[in-house]
């Protein structure tokens, strides 16, 4: 997203294309995560697709449920996928069907951290044969990276004032433009965590909000 300032009144900001000088800037903030995203899979096999779908279906429904009598809520869990393939063995040279595989995908989302544990056990314990990710996340982050923003746009102004003092020339330190660059929210925790067996504790640690800009400002002799 660019921005662009035009004060009233200052005719070196009609255009500004005169001496420019661009500079980037970066902000990081850290917070505490707020939210954990768990995603699980209910893989099942069978010759027959149809039973592969009903027994995998009966098994995601018996999750589902043990995961509301822990205190999920019923609108925190979904679906973020599901897929039906058909597998295959080679002999000698032949493709021979052996069955179909049935995979279903939850994405559980836990509002309190210090239920990540309970939840992976509580899904292992009712048929969550795969454990996808363990993300520690932020439900609003606007406000963590407002602030990254702001650090953002401080450091690029220091740069410009840092610069023009060396050359000796002036700076109008109201910028022609400035424009977003990248954002980035980075766990601050072993990524192995991601692998722990249920049984594991699963600790949290910060999150790491990023802000990148460019700004553009003019300067004169």
């Amino acid at each position: 997203m660019e921005y662009d300032f035009y004060p009233y009144g200052c005719e070196r900001h009609e255009k500004c294309e005169k001496r420019i000088l661009k500079v980037n800037g970066k902000g990081m903030v850290e917070a505490e995560p707020d939210m954990v995203l768990i995603s699980v899979g209910v893989i099942t096999k069978d010759k027959d697709p149809q039973s592969a779908q009903n027994i995998n279906e009966e098994i995601s429904k018996k999750l589902i449920q043990a995961l509301m009598q822990i205190g999920i809520a019923k609108d925190d869990i979904r679906t973020s996928a599901y897929t039906i393939y058909p597998e295959y063995d080679y002999i000698e040279g032949k493709q021979i069907l052996t069955g179909y595989n049935v995979t279903h995908i939850l994405e559980i989302k836990v509002r309190d951290i210090n239920m990540a544990g309970e939840v992976l056990n509580t899904a292992v314990q009712n048929g969550a044969n795969q454990i996808n990710k363990v993300d520690f996340t932020l439900e609003d982050a606007s406000y963590y990276y407002n602030r990254a923003l702001k650090l953002a746009v401080k450091e690029a102004a220091a740069k410009a004032h840092s610069i023009t003092n060396l050359m000796k020339v002036n700076l109008d330190t109201i910028p022609c433009s400035i424009t977003e660059q990248s954002t980035s929210f980075t766990p601050l925790f072993e990524q192995g965590a991601m692998k722990l067996a249920a049984t594991e504790a699963v600790m949290p640690g910060k999150i790491e909000i990023t802000a990148s800009i460019e700004a553009v400002f003019e300067y004169w002799d």
